[in-house]
């Protein structure tokens, strides 16, 4: 998805929370950055790896109050720094989108987060296989890593456009070959309605690497569309797709977090993917990802 910039935002006091009953999921225990697992034993009223990732520039709704609306634990917006005014109770989650983004302002502003408690995990590069993403060779990024290691928080890996690409490939051999940290696995997968594949395709990615997995980006999407009119899946077969996956989501555990990505609603390929519609309300999907609960799912 294009770059995500964080312009000055109007105040907006937000009142209420995302959700308070559960605790973040904690990405594998204990390792070198000394940060300890995080109890996730009380019982959840919504899905504890249901995530929200909104530009804080973003057209329809506005991106905290739509975080909130959605009800989700976690929430991202491609930017680095902590957003403001940032949803109460809600964990923000830091990304380096960039080349341009591992800077020593921004990798202390990162470490001033984590130790008020503010941010407890960091997302790698985004999409830097794509020339109009991050566009970063294998040797650009690995070359920064280190400085994203230093802050001593759960790494995240870059997320390539699609998990099982070579440049995904490489990346992780050397990341083991320099004896480099990742301590989870960031995933996109835009797909259209194969649930089944979905998840084979995620069995595939942990059975190589045997670390937890944060879908950071997932949707509906037919690329080739012309028109919203001309895309090949609809809004019904897009939540039908949402709600078979998301019960499967749940179930395994190395799938710690995940993020649906929702689609501008007048985007031609994206459209069936809205969370929120062009008058800044859920749509029907974006209803249903709110009141989902693992226990009250649709079953197949």
């Amino acid at each position: 998805m294009p770059q995500r910039f964080l312009p000055v935002l109007a105040f907006l006091l937000l009142l209420g929370a995302c959700k308070k009953s559960a605790a973040p999921v904690n990405p594998g225990g204990p390792d070198s950055t000394g940060t300890p697992p995080l109890n996730n034993t009380s019982t959840p009223t919504t899905s504890s790896k249901k995530g929200a990732d909104f530009s804080t520039n973003m057209t329809y709704g506005t991106w905290n109050g739509d975080v909130v609306n959605l009800k989700t634990l976690w929430y991202y917006t491609w930017g680095t720094p902590q957003p403001s005014p940032s949803p109460q109770n809600c964990e923000f989650v830091s990304m380096f989108w960039g080349q341009s983004n591992v800077t020593d302002a921004n990798i202390a502003a990162v470490q001033q987060l984590k130790a008020q408690g503010q941010v407890k995990y960091v997302l790698g590069f985004n999409e830097p296989d794509q020339s109009g993403q991050s566009n970063m060779t294998v040797s650009q990024a690995l070359a920064l890593w280190p400085k994203l290691e230093s802050i001593g928080l759960p790494l995240g890996s870059p997320a390539t456009s699609w998990p099982t690409l070579q440049w995904f490939t490489d990346f992780m051999d050397s990341v083991a070959a320099e004896h480099l940290r990742v301590d989870f696995i960031c995933v996109h997968m835009y797909v259209g309605t194969d649930d089944v594949s979905f998840v084979q395709t995620l069995q595939q990615v942990y059975n190589q690497y045997h670390l937890p997995i944060w879908i950071t980006e997932f949707a509906t999407a037919d690329w080739n569309a012309s028109s919203p009119s001309a895309n090949m899946y609809n809004a019904g077969e897009a939540l039908g797709f949402m709600q078979r996956l998301l019960p499967k989501l749940d179930s395994l555990s190395y799938v710690q977090r995940y993020s649906w990505f929702s689609g501008d609603p007048t985007s031609a390929a994206l459209w069936p993917s809205a969370l929120i519609g062009t008058g800044g309300q859920l749509t029907t999907m974006g209803s249903w990802y709110a009141g989902y609960q693992p226990n009250t799912a649709i079953k197949e």
